[in-house]
């Protein structure tokens, strides 16, 4: 005799399925590196990228909802209903279980948006394992630049101004490029490299090299200093910023050391740090 389908079975192992899913992508999202690191390195965890492990949680999440409502309305419907009108004769009396985890749910709710303990300490204790991964992997000239297409990385200080000539640099290379409208991250993606790459490819010179030597360090602007090592000023800017030290592209190393209240030796090694990682 032909057994029937058993909903309630699929169902069951449905849930379990998604939850788990959700669980695992869900903490390899909560550890994994900012979008910046994770694009720019091609950064990869069992396989799966940072977006393919956010498309996983997305999927799997509406996955776990649909099952949750055909477990509810298509397997435990009766006793769903059956509960409504025993709850509806006896009037609207909410049970302590319902008011409890409704206080709770808000708690954790209103905990998150103003930062309360223990819910800050969680979010802080992701954010930290999260920027680790910046402060061992390469970070891109300027935030995003995977997102440059040829045209605009063209337009970057040091990179020459002619999209064309940095397409045959690459196609010289051994990758296939479709046109100078293509984005860094569309030609790692056709030829299974990290945008990273390919922007080493375009400017290999750069690394190891420091312009800052000689006299005079300290009458260069921070644009000079980026023109000579082939790097984006805006990149150096904005890392600078992150240091604490607030730096306007044309004004003199000297000047931005006085003004910032440091010394031009640890301005120096900070502008080296960035310029030759």
């Amino acid at each position: 005799m032909k057994k029937s389908f058993r909903w309630r079975v699929f169902i069951s192992f449905g849930l379990f399925i998604a939850l788990f899913m959700m669980l695992v992508s869900g903490v390899i999202l909560y550890i994994s590196p900012p979008g910046r690191v994770a694009n720019w390195t091609d950064w990869r965890l069992i396989g799966l990228t940072k977006t393919g492990w956010r498309n996983q949680h997305l999927i799997f999440g509406f996955a776990f909802i649909l099952l949750s409502l055909f477990h509810l309305f298509l397997v435990n419907w009766k006793v769903f209903l059956c509960y409504l009108k025993t709850k509806t004769a006896e009037g609207v009396k909410p049970p302590t279980e319902l008011l409890a985890i409704l206080l709770l749910s808000s708690l954790f709710g209103v905990g998150t948006y103003y930062g309360f303990e223990p819910f800050s300490a969680i979010i802080q204790f992701g954010n930290r394992i999260s920027s680790s991964w910046e402060s061992q992997e390469k970070r891109a000239p300027v935030p995003h630049a995977e997102l440059l297409t040829l045209i605009e990385l063209s337009q970057q200080p040091g990179m020459g101004g002619d999209p064309e000539a940095l397409k045959t640099k690459l196609e010289k290379s051994g990758l296939k490029v479709a046109s100078s409208k293509e984005t860094l991250s569309a030609i790692a993606e056709a030829n299974g490299v990290a945008a990273e790459k390919v922007y080493e490819l375009l400017a290999p010179g750069e690394h190891g090299r420091s312009p800052l030597v000689g006299k005079g360090f300290g009458q260069k602007t921070l644009q000079q200093i980026a023109d000579e090592a082939g790097v984006s000023a805006t990149s150096l800017q904005l890392a600078l910023r992150q240091k604490g030290v607030e730096a306007k592209t044309g004004t003199p190393l000297k000047s931005i050391a006085e003004e910032n209240g440091i010394e031009m030796r640890e301005l120096r090694q900070l502008l080296e740090t960035m310029i030759t990682r």
